[in-house]
């Protein structure tokens, strides 16, 4: 029963980039009069989203925001590899892990979420947001999640991972202690995969990125020293997985 779902799901959505052709094709054969916001593209549409509810802002007893940037922008989603003709406004809520959407750039509250889905991708702002298996940094059990994909190659690839974390409020016990509010608090971090792999932690250091790179430690190693790599940056990793995979 879940396979017949799962191909009924991908036949239709398959069909959404066939039927954007169809009706390009008529409008130019129209002399255009004829708008791209045609409702049976918008039909099609509705098969990437959930249904959700979700407020912009936290409660006021909540010290923090879910998102890095609170903004929907206008973003493209890739399916199976291929962008869709119709952008969609999107934003990342990075303490749910899903990518809401919107029908403006100033909409405030959510009432839909992209498809979870590895074969539903979105690019926002520039950046590429992948669905997909990876480990946790801190207790290594696997997980589904949203990764950037800053480097994709097939031997190493190089991703981020935006989240924000929910602490519980704390209560000063005596006078030389201090209380904290509940918080959504920043946690970035980065993770690689070696040959298509699970993407795992990277540990941001030398000797870490050194260790990672096998035999080609020492030109890693030789690269960084010369050319004044900063690895604790997402420019500086990119960089240094770029030699790495020249190699």
């Amino acid at each position: 029963m879940k396979n017949n779902f799962f191909y009924s799901k991908l036949y239709f959505l398959m069909s959404i980039t066939i039927l954007s052709q169809s009706v390009q094709s008529q409008i130019g054969n129209s002399g255009g009069s004829q708008d791209m916001t045609d409702t049976r593209i918008m039909d099609a549409m509705t098969d990437l989203k959930n249904r959700v509810v979700r407020k912009a802002d936290t409660p006021k007893d909540i010290k923090g925001t879910y998102y890095f940037n609170k903004n929907f922008q206008l973003s493209d989603v890739i399916y199976f590899g291929e962008k869709l003709e119709n952008k969609l406004f999107l934003r990342y809520n990075a303490a749910n892990d899903e990518i809401e959407m919107g029908n403006s750039s100033t909409q405030k509250d959510a009432e839909e979420i992209l498809l979870k889905s590895a074969k539903v991708n979105a690019i926002i702002d520039g950046e590429e947001y992948r669905l997909l298996p990876h480990r946790l940094k801190e207790t290594n059990y696997p997980i589904i999640g949203y990764l950037v994909v800053l480097v994709d190659h097939s031997k190493y690839s190089l991703f981020l991972k935006r989240a924000k974390v929910f602490m519980k409020a704390v209560e000063a016990r005596t006078s030389l202690d201090r209380s904290f509010p509940a918080r959504f608090v920043d946690d970035i971090s980065f993770y690689y995969s070696s040959s298509g792999d699970t993407p795992i932690p990277l540990r941001i250091s030398k000797s870490s990125i050194i260790r990672m790179s096998g035999e080609n430690g020492s030109k890693v190693r030789s690269y960084i020293k010369e050319n004044d790599i900063k690895i604790k940056s997402s420019e500086g990793l990119i960089k240094v997985f770029e030699h790495l995979n020249s190699l």
